[in-house]
């Protein structure tokens, strides 16, 4: 279902509100809204070829979606508003643009924060649903995504492939991708030494445990929390990510916990839910990280390109950014990364 977007970003002619269809982690059917953005002008033979761009972290409750906010003439979510120098770059290079909201956001399911599969499922099926409706789309695209859109981008990458009838996939360029998190919150305790860099993740881990107690509800999460970290799961929709994170401002991780979180259960739980694919990519794989990023430590991006290599991501480029925060990355590549992705769709 399509309808006239009330307000377009930079490099936009026309854009559509879009909910459609898509299947959860489970292969349950569900719905999920999104954008779609078209260039300027008339379509060149076969239609515009497509980013499906898959946002950055918003927040996990309603009120922090993109459609949430074009419906209610609020601003553009922070993590969104990121993005436009490159989109707007994307689409004055004649390609357009699809975004998702992901399941949960501004839909009657709750959002699964970093759950992988899912989030991959509404990148993928949004192109489809698009080009189904716009006769001026093609069905030629790249996944491409920042953060938390970056890990989806990527795990796109792979499953766009046992897809029966998915569109023509030409590559995924992930922008300092949200990776191997589990395998940091799985050695957490309530006894472990406070550092700065945890401090980091408190706002992510009482997204991801939110999200988790949905795709999961045989484990009971709440016994792994303290007072405070049942009180913090129990409120995550009611603030998006920038107000959480200012509110968790000195508060470490390991202070939501009332025992360690390294349960085998558990554990195989978490790399089940959010694990980034390491095998199975079949097309070009870009990665994009800023070196001065205190969000998504350059370290397991690092490490996640060399998982990938070691996967058998032949086509795999890594690319650090000397000085660039998770804030600035996007902007600060703009132009060499729709440079990237013009030369996959050619």
């Amino acid at each position: 279902m399509l309808s006239p977007l009330p307000r377009l970003i930079g490099g936009a002619g026309i854009g559509y509100a879009i909910s459609y269809p898509t299947s959860d982690e489970h292969g349950r059917p569900t719905v999920a809204n999104g954008q779609v953005y078209l260039p300027v002008g008339n379509p060149p033979p076969g239609g515009w070829p497509v980013v499906s761009w898959a946002k950055g972290t918003v927040g996990v409750g309603d009120g922090c979606a993109m459609s949430t906010a074009l419906a209610r003439g609020l601003p553009d979510p922070f993590a969104v508003a990121l993005s436009e120098p490159l989109l707007t770059d994307v689409l004055e290079s004649g390609i357009a643009v699809v975004s998702t909201d992901y399941i949960g956001l501004g839909t009657v399911d709750r959002h699964q924060y970093l759950n992988s599969e899912s989030e991959s499922r509404a990148v993928i099926d949004i192109v489809g649903a698009a080009a189904d409706s716009l006769p001026e789309l093609s069905q030629t695209w790249v996944a491409a995504g920042h953060s938390q859109g970056g890990a989806a981008a990527l795990t796109a990458g792979v499953q766009a492939a046992a897809y029966g009838n998915s569109p023509d996939l030409r590559g995924v360029v992930a922008i300092a991708p949200s990776s191997n998190v589990e395998n940091i919150i799985a050695v957490l305790t309530p006894q472990t030494p406070r550092v700065a860099q945890l401090t980091n993740i408190t706002a992510t881990l009482i997204y991801i445990l939110y999200g988790l107690q949905d795709a999961r509800p045989d484990i009971d999460i709440n016994s792994y929390l303290s007072d405070l970290g049942r009180e913090r799961v129990a409120s995550a929709e009611d603030m998006c990510i920038g107000d959480l994170r200012q509110s968790v401002d000195g508060i470490a991780p390991q202070q939501l916990l009332s025992r360690p979180l390294s349960d085998p259960t558990l554990v195989a739980a978490l790399r089940d839910y959010m694990a980034v694919p390491v095998v199975g990519y079949t097309r070009p794989v870009v990665i994009e990280q800023g070196l001065a990023d205190a969000v998504v430590p350059p370290l397991g991006t690092t490490a996640l390109a060399a998982q990938l290599l070691a996967g058998g991501a032949g086509d795999l480029t890594y690319l650090p950014i000397p000085g660039a925060t998770h804030y600035d990355v996007v902007a600060t590549t703009a132009a060499d990364t729709t440079a990237r992705i013009s030369a996959m769709l050619r």
